[in-house]
């Protein structure tokens, strides 16, 4: 009797997802992928076209749960509250998926994910148009990304050693000094 194999694009993603925790982006390959799966490599190829597709649709995945999260959050709060909510968001988002964070910030030139990209430059439009935190000429706009980008960073890189409570605690005070830079106009 043959085995029946269930192979569905989802268990691809969300396996493809636990191998870059476990192993990184650098880690993850159609071939190790496929032995998770107990599935052939040509198996895989039913549900994406190659490795940098894989990358982009478990990227895409991500931004679209952020998204889903911030816009539950983000209704009814001020235009304080609202920069404040998408740092928290943005970053536990982050940590929560530590291995994919790199491809979210554009930290790796070595895998290429256009779509995802995309997804998370109209996510930034989406969120600072509302906010007038679009226009990139203005110094507090790129203040406040690269103070939220460079946290994420330097915390996920393990630069910090403080305890967790002291960590959040430091972030919400780093972010408030950007978001209050963002309102002295």
């Amino acid at each position: 009797m043959v085995k029946r194999r269930t192979l569905t694009q989802a268990k691809v993603l969300a396996t493809a997802n636990q191998l870059i925790e476990a192993n990184g982006l650098n880690g993850l390959t159609i071939r190790d992928l496929a032995v998770a799966l107990d599935v052939r490599p040509q198996s895989i190829y039913n549900y994406v076209d190659s490795l940098s597709d894989l990358l982009d649709q478990v990227g895409l995945q991500f931004v679209q749960g952020v998204s889903d999260r911030l816009t539950e959050q983000l209704n009814n709060a001020s235009k304080e509250e609202k920069l404040m909510v998408f740092a928290q968001e943005f970053r536990d988002a982050c940590k929560r998926h530590v291995g994919l964070a790199p491809l979210l910030l554009s930290l790796t030139d070595s895998v290429k994910s256009p779509k995802t990209q995309k997804a998370l430059i109209k996510l930034y439009q989406d969120m600072f148009r509302p906010l007038q935190l679009d226009d990139s000429s203005r110094v507090e706009n790129t203040l406040y990304r690269s103070t939220l980008f460079g946290f994420i960073i330097q915390e996920i890189g393990g630069f910090f050693t403080l305890s967790p409570a002291e960590l959040d605690t430091r972030f919400t005070q780093v972010m408030q000094l950007a978001i209050d830079q963002e309102n002295v106009k």
